[in-house]
């Protein structure tokens, strides 16, 4: 049974963690284990008026989540009925300007859309008193 690591605090998890340190034993418990597969509490026992506030909270939240959604959903398609509107407009009166509009901007940008290809990151810094070695006479 494994837990999220936040059930742990960054301070509680360190108080652990240097006590497992100081008393490393063969066999112990690892930093790991304790990180992620400490129990979390128990939740506390909600009275039944507690338990209704706490519902009708959830309700609240619930319904603020769904209005903002709905609104953000309108938004979008207003966005987007504008937008659809402006192109067909556009099409009508400039055939050369709506094709050049409809392909988007092709320029690559520096240094945003140029990296160097790489698995992974390099694990040693940058050497600054690197030195070539010498070349062989041809």
């Amino acid at each position: 049974m494994t837990f999220a690591r936040s059930a742990l605090s960054t301070s509680i998890a360190r108080k652990i963690l240097s006590r497992a340190a100081a008393n490393k034993k063969p066999g112990g418990p690892s930093p790991k284990r304790i990180l992620y597969e400490t129990p979390k509490p128990a939740l506390p026992q909600f009275t039944e008026e507690d338990l209704e506030r706490h519902e009708t909270i959830e309700r609240a939240w619930q319904l603020y989540l769904r209005n903002k959604r709905e609104t953000k959903s309108k938004e979008m398609s207003a966005k987007y009925r504008m937008i659809n509107e402006a192109n067909i407009q556009l099409e009508q009166i400039n055939k050369f300007l709506f094709d050049s509009a409809q392909l988007g901007n092709k320029t690559t940008l520096f240094p945003g859309q140029l990296k160097i290809p790489t698995e992974t990151p390099s694990l040693s810094e940058w050497n600054y008193d690197y030195i070539p070695p010498p070349k062989p006479d041809e």
